[in-house]
């Protein structure tokens, strides 16, 4: 990802504890905002000498002390400066968000960059995944990779109530975690990353097998709507159920994609339960052909494989991610079902439509 170009305003004790933090990492401070040369050898501007074409320029302000916010933050709001790049850290407490309300009693919340609109539970919901992303990721950044491995036990056994066993993973699971830590090669960031994978797929097969690319930007507001069909897919490539289904253009409400696209671009996957291989995607967005089957939606079938041999399917279908809801089966390799459930998805209710491999 590229690094946001970031103003930065604190006391020096606070600025010196930002600085140790190492998020500090992912900004390119570009200048102290400050009356005086407080701490380091960063260029000094003053908010008043500072010419309003640079509050276009730049991301974002970081302010790392609450205590020096409000003035400072009332008078870039004069200036017409975005409330979405003040951007609010503590040390103790992390990444703060600010919170407004429109006349209409629309709750508009700033956090890291970042804009969300809460009308409804859903939207609440999101910003609390988001705020917990990057929460996480920044306590994961300020921990020795060594520690990984006591992180990922106590996770596993808070999920499963079981023990994990990494020096002599004997389970299905348990070879998984290890996995996650011990062998995220280059090939498997390659093959999560729903860009960088089309070009693997059409050198071994044929790009004949590929849903067709309509487009892949950086940045949101570098796609142009116009050059899209009437349905389309929305997807960020470095993560799973960061997804927006287009059915009718003319009814696509931007804003709120935009949201939640700016949102998961921010997010690094592997902080969710380490699958490190998602932190080295170079993060992007695509649109693909809009593609469904007639009666069941759009049905994924998932071929587990050991040893490079499959062994037994996964089918996923009739997918509704408004309603949250979607029917899956495990089945050997003549669609048998072979019993195994995730607990939190139904039961196929009809055949599992079969294909051929």
């Amino acid at each position: 990802m590229k690094k946001k170009k970031i103003l930065i305003h604190g006391t020096a004790d606070s600025l010196q504890q930002f600085f140790a933090d190492k998020v500090s990492n992912d900004f390119e401070i570009v200048a102290l905002l400050s009356e005086e040369n407080i701490f380091g050898n960063f260029e000094v501007v003053t908010p008043q000498n500072l010419p309003k074409f640079v509050y276009k320029m730049i991301d974002g302000i970081i302010f790392t002390d609450a205590n020096t916010n409000a003035p400072i933050i009332d008078f870039l709001l004069e200036q017409n400066f975005e409330l979405r790049k003040i951007i609010l850290w503590d040390a103790a407490k992390g990444w703060q968000f600010i919170s407004v309300k429109d006349e209409d009693s629309t709750e508009n919340i700033y956090f890291c960059g970042l804009e969300f609109h809460i009308r409804n539970e859903n939207d609440i919901k999101f910003f609390k995944e988001i705020n917990s992303y990057l929460q996480g990721t920044r306590q994961l950044k300020n921990v020795s990779t060594q520690k990984y491995p006591e992180i990922l036990t106590q996770f596993f056994q808070l999920v499963t109530r079981q023990p994990l066993d990494l020096t002599n993973p004997k389970t299905f699971t348990e070879k998984l975690q290890w996995l996650k830590l011990f062998n995220a090669t280059p090939i498997k960031s390659r093959l999560a990353d729903k860009f960088a994978v089309r070009s693997w797929i059409a050198e071994k097969i044929g790009s004949e097998y590929l849903i067709p690319l309509l487009g892949v930007w950086n940045d949101f507001d570098d796609i142009n709507f116009d050059d899209l069909p009437n349905q389309f897919i929305l997807k960020c490539n470095h993560g799973s159920g960061m997804n927006i289904i287009v059915h009718d253009k003319n009814s696509f409400d931007v804003q709120n994609a935009r949201e939640k696209i700016n949102a998961w671009l921010a997010i690094d996957f592997a902080t969710g339960s380490l699958e490190l291989h998602y932190t080295r995607i170079d993060r992007k967005i695509i649109a693909e052909k809009y593609i469904e089957n007639m009666r069941e939606g759009v049905i994924d079938y998932k071929f587990h494989c050991f040893n490079g041999t499959p062994k037994f399917i996964q089918v996923i279908g009739d997918r509704n991610f408004a309603k949250h809801t979607r029917y899956q089966k495990f089945c050997d390799l003549n669609y048998n079902d072979i019993g195994a459930m995730f607990e939190d998805y139904p039961h196929f209710p009809y055949d599992v439509p079969r294909v051929c491999w």
